[in-house]
């Protein structure tokens, strides 16, 4: 069984390396390397996964997802500069597939007793999206 919870949050940020000229950095991060950087409003998707509890019938409670979602997640990253003012983002290239990387133990670490992360989805347009099934996928 799975369940999912789904909210946005906005956030700016460059795509850029410091060891990498700027032209290299133009080359691969195309716009997203632009000195002053842009920002989307992404849509995060968290589902995970586990049995149906007989006594309560759920998977585990949605509002216990949301809250760790929203707590750990959201309000951390949320109309914030992902390259400047996140801890524990500090030192990485903020694409969608680092960004959920990152998420990921921040998650699972919150999750109760017989729910797994399942995966988690990242879409920065309409057009755009990456989702992680977690470090052995």
């Amino acid at each position: 069984m799975q369940i999912s919870y789904q909210t946005e949050f906005c956030a700016a940020y460059r795509l850029y390396r410091d060891d990498w000229t700027p032209e290299k950095n133009r080359e691969v991060y195309g716009v997203c390397a632009s000195p002053n950087g842009h920002g989307h409003n992404y849509a995060f998707t968290t589902t995970v996964k586990g049995g149906v509890d007989a006594q309560t019938g759920m998977l585990m409670d949605y509002a216990t997802l949301m809250r760790i979602v929203e707590d750990k997640i959201v309000k951390a990253v949320d109309h914030l500069n992902l390259n400047m003012d996140i801890d524990f983002l500090q030192g990485i290239v903020p694409t969608s597939e680092n960004l959920l990387i990152a998420f990921w133990p921040i998650i699972i670490a919150e999750l109760p007793d017989g729910v797994d992360l399942a995966s988690l989805c990242l879409q920065e347009s309409r057009d755009c999206r990456c989702e992680y099934f977690g470090p052995q996928s």
